[in-house]
């Protein structure tokens, strides 16, 4: 990127101006130094003060010899030297001491207009008369004025230590200070009042600042400083003056007097909002080009297609902004970021936060953004509140797209941001509420499971009367008693198998967070930590005592499994035995005609009734455990619901602050109040279930959301009729989804007492600019064109005035056609943007570069022909419209 100048690579900036200085030129200005070591100690001493402007004011002479030594000098620490006289003017009883400060056109081409001026300000003497602080010139103030006009050069005049000998205030009494300041030419050429020090205390027979406003009739030019030194130790004694500007040249310090209200202060402006200094590029159509910006107003200016727009959105994605749900043309601007980055390339923001912590925001193209400090990767940072605070972001026609749910997406603009942690505990409650349904949905077929066992026991008990009357039951007990204490067996080995593979995870997961907690040395409380973990030592032993029963578990289930097997041994040993009472009972029961009833089939009955009952006793407990979870379920969903209040009540909190900043326009918010988008998602749901539409209207109606259908779904199936079993089966099928669905909020927006949508686009546009400008809880505004809908009367009165009285504290980023956005808004930034041989060049500096100012004229006003002529137009319409 090419910048204006280097000294000022993110635009105008605050810098001390000294108005009043003297150099070994005067006669009142001694040096002991070496003779080649004067400009050296004068510019080391400027630079020590920090005095980055200076005036070179020696008492009635101009040495052009020493002024271009020390200006060249001055030149290499950055600081910036004007050539300057004080004049001693013939004014009042002693005289009147004015600071003329000259433009470069006084000394350009090798050529001297200043001193040929002083001296036919003193004609007819000598410079040893006049060339001392004493003397006084042939010409009072308005005529040395006239003269100085007359010469066709720029230049303005500050009147030196006004309330001491030889100042304004204190040589001229009330009447003649009144006639000089009515007269056109004092107004037009004096910026400047130094060394005011009475300020507003009204003194018998002293002048001071109410005294000197009154005289003048309100108007009164800035109050700058000058150390007026009498050697070089002397240099930037005293208070101080600083100046923001964004150029070295007489126009930018001129500039910077007559709008004294914004440009001038006693100490610089500390930023203390996040900002952005600069954005870098590495592939596309910015390959190797760094952007700076301003902590305050910076402006984007070029043709249609000249590259405005891919930086503003390099810059939204870089950040994370995301577009917002009304944004228009999301298609294009995506695609632009693919145009501007290109395959592989990557955008990086450097940013401060309001600390002045320094920040590296690296995005490559289609992947997410890393934030690194100092070079080191910090993942988990939050761009948009830790680094810059709020930052805000409408694209083209944004402000005016205010269709269906634009007032929820502006919402979500002005106070997202901070919902960040409330939102959070959101989802995880979701989360909740969705592992109990998906545990309730496990139980969900309890009750048909249990009927089916208790039906299967039931058949298996009535079959069995027939062997217990035929006495089967007592002659075959022993073998059943053997088969069941078998299932006893494996049934014992079974759950201690189970419990020593939980315990076994239980170690696992925390043996080495509970000796790692152990390891740490305190270097200021060691006693503490030694008594601290000494405590702490009493959980490790239990934990081990745990590991020892573990241990001790395992010995347990290998000696079980021993035991079992000697069981099963000793079954099968009186296997012959078992067999041979079978024979013998089948043959008694075949001679008396019993020939149904097998000994078999009556084991396998036993052995089923015996499970059944088992089954039947886990379904139990399933139920019971189902119940709690019926019960922890609507606890969670009422918890769910206090989240999405909570949320509710820090929104309304805030647009409170909102709508208390700005008189005209209100945004009004209604818990759970967007009953379209509750219909829509319910009619989703049901989709093909073929319940009328009328019918879930009416549901919408009585019921806030899903959770109160589910706490009263018995009244809900009433209201339904013959569609309620559709209803609950659709219902529960889609539970989760539906409990853990929040039902938005309805947000109106109001202007002058009627909803937006019912005013004009260009109003609503403009409210709505005027209306997030206010909020003042934003530290950067990027916005695309924002004069697409407003007219040139609103951006000027209104917008342009109120960015001024906010950029100090907010940073503006705005990529405009409209040249009232750079010009009246002052921008400290501008950034004139061209496209060709298929990459965007860019030129920056502040609205004081020369260059920058004939770029906007070229770009902006069509030219400087097309600019002058609609300057003439403006100067015939005048007097109409007057």
């Amino acid at each position: 990127m090419t910048v204006c100048n280097e000294k000022f690579p993110n635009g105008g900036r605050w810098l001390r101006a000294d108005f009043h200085l003297h150099t070994k030129a005067d006669n009142e200005f001694p040096y002991s130094g070496e003779e080649n070591s004067f400009i050296s100690d004068y510019v080391n001493a400027l630079n020590k003060s920090r005095i980055k402007v200076g005036i070179i004011t020696n008492h009635n002479k101009f040495a052009l010899d020493e002024f271009k030594a020390l200006r060249k000098k001055a030149r290499k620490k950055g600081i910036y030297l004007l050539p300057g006289v004080e004049l001693s003017v013939k004014e009042g009883s002693n005289g009147v001491h004015m600071l003329v400060v000259f433009s470069d056109d006084w000394i350009s081409d090798g050529r001297d207009y200043i001193n040929p001026f002083i001296v036919s300000e003193f004609q007819g003497r000598t410079p040893d008369q006049y060339e001392n602080e004493n003397a006084c010139s042939n010409n009072d103030i308005l005529t040395t004025l006239k003269h100085l006009h007359d010469q066709n050069k720029q230049f303005f005049v500050v009147f030196a230590h006004v309330e001491q000998n030889s100042g304004l205030w204190k040589s001229l009494d009330g009447g003649l200070f009144k006639k000089l300041g009515q007269s056109p030419i004092f107004q037009q050429y004096t910026l400047g009042f130094q060394k005011v020090r009475s300020y507003n205390k009204v003194e018998q027979g002293k002048p001071c600042r109410t005294k000197v406003k009154d005289w003048l009739e309100g108007w009164c030019p800035a109050e700058v400083e000058g150390s007026d030194p009498k050697a070089i130790d002397q240099i930037g004694k005293g208070q101080t003056t600083y100046l923001k500007i964004g150029d070295f040249t007489f126009g930018a310090v001129k500039y910077a007097l007559l709008d004294h209200a914004n440009r001038l202060a006693t100490e610089p402006t500390t930023y203390k909002h996040s900002h952005i200094l600069s954005v870098s590029f590495d592939g596309g159509v910015l390959d190797g080009k760094t952007v700076n910006l301003s902590p305050e107003l910076n402006t984007l200016i070029g043709i249609r297609g000249s590259g405005k727009s891919s930086i503003v959105e390099a810059i939204r994605y870089a950040l994370d902004i995301p577009f917002g749900v009304k944004a228009l043309d999301t298609d294009y601007k995506r695609n632009l970021i693919d145009h501007v980055l290109g395959s592989g390339g990557k955008v990086t923001v450097h940013a401060v936060d309001s600390r002045g912590q320094r920040y590296e925001i690296r995005r490559i193209n289609k992947e997410m953004p890393d934030v690194y400090i100092d070079g080191i990767l910090q993942p988990g940072i939050s761009i948009r509140e830790t680094i810059l605070h709020k930052p805000i972001y409408f694209g083209q026609k944004d402000l005016s797209a205010t269709g269906e749910g634009f007032e929820k997406d502006l919402v979500e603009k002005l106070v997202g941001e901070i919902l960040s942690e409330i939102r959070s505990r959101i989802e995880m409650q979701r989360q909740k509420v969705s592992e109990l349904v998906s545990q309730l949905k496990k139980l969900s077929n309890t009750e048909e499971k249990k009927k089916e066992y208790e039906d299967k026991k039931r058949d298996a008990e009535f079959r069995l009367e027939f062997y217990k009357k035929h006495g089967v039951e007592e002659r075959l007990q022993k073998q059943v008693d053997f088969d069941a204490d078998s299932r006893k067996c494996t049934n014992v080995i079974s759950f201690v198998q189970s419990y020593l593979a939980d315990l076994d995870g239980f170690v696992s997961q925390y043996e080495d967070d509970l000796a790692n907690q152990r390891i740490y040395t305190s270097k200021q409380n060691k006693d503490f930590f030694d008594e601290f973990f000494a405590v702490y030592d009493k959980l490790i032993t239990s934990f081990g005592q745990i590991k020892n029963a573990l241990s001790e578990g395992n010995v347990v289930l290998t000696q079980l499994k021993e035991k079992a097997s000697d069981f099963e041994k000793l079954k099968e040993s009186l296997k012959e035995e078992f067999a041979e009472i079978e024979r013998k009972l089948s043959e008694q029961l075949r001679q008396s005609g019993a020939q149904a009833i097998r000994p078999d089939e009556f084991r396998q009955l036993r052995k089923t009734v015996e499970q059944t009952s088992q089954l039947i006793r886990a379904l139990d407990k399933q139920e019971s455990v189902r119940n709690n979870l019926q019960q922890e379920l609507l606890k969670e969903l009422a918890k769910l619901n206090d989240l999405w209040r909570e949320e509710y009540k820090a929104i309304h909190a805030e647009l409170d602050k909102v709508n208390s900043s700005h008189s005209s326009l209100e945004i009004k918010a209604e818990f759970k109040g967007d009953k379209t988008a509750f219909l829509t998602f319910m009619r989703d749901i049901y989709r093909g279930s073929r319940i009328r539409e009328a019918t879930l209207s009416h549901l919408v109606d009585e019921f806030s959301d899903f959770g109160a259908i589910y706490k009263e779904l018995s009244k809900a199936k009433g209201l339904l009729g013959n569609s309620a079993q559709v209803f609950k089966k659709y219902f529960i099928d889609n539970l989760s989804a539906l409990l853990t669905w929040q039902p938005p909020n309805r947000f109106v927006i109001e202007y002058r007492g009627k909803e937006l949508k019912h005013h004009s686009l260009g109003q609503r546009a403009s409210a709505l600019i005027l209306f997030v400008l206010s909020q003042q809880e934003n530290d950067v505004f990027i916005i695309d064109q924002p004069e697409d809908d407003l007219d040139n009367q609103t951006i000027y009165e209104d917008v342009i005035k109120l960015i001024r009285t906010l950029k100090h504290k907010t940073q503006f980023i705005f990529a405009t056609h409209n040249a009232n956005f750079p010009v009246l808004g002052d921008a400290e930034q501008v950034i004139s943007c061209s496209y060709s041989d298929e990459a965007i060049q860019v030129l920056s500096g502040s609205i004081d570069c020369p260059k920058m100012q004939q770029e906007i004229v070229d770009i902006m006003e069509g030219g400087e022909e097309a600019f002058e002529q609609r300057k003439r137009r403006y100067e015939i319409w005048k007097p109409q419209n007057s």
